[in-house]
């Protein structure tokens, strides 16, 4: 693997466990590829925010393919 794709790799990981945004009408989108991620767990509310946590479901997809979980972070408004 060169080092390019394994800065890339690294970052898209980086992204998905520090958590991303998500949104009531979009839901959240997968760091590296940009495509709506399917949820696979919902935390409770804690105050005003929420976590969730997703799977990217695009099969040529890195996080979708190393099996990396996106965390997503919902704030109420």
């Amino acid at each position: 693997m060169s080092t390019s794709v394994t800065l890339y790799l690294v970052e898209m990981i980086t992204k998905a466990e520090a958590g991303i945004d998500y949104r009531p009408r979009t839901g959240a989108l997968c760091p590296a590829c940009g495509k709506p991620a399917k949820i696979v767990a919902t935390r409770p509310w804690e105050g005003t925010a929420r976590i969730r946590y997703h799977r990217c479901r695009q099969p040529a997809c890195v996080l979708a393919s190393t099996g990396t979980t996106i965390k997503s972070v919902e704030v109420e408004r």
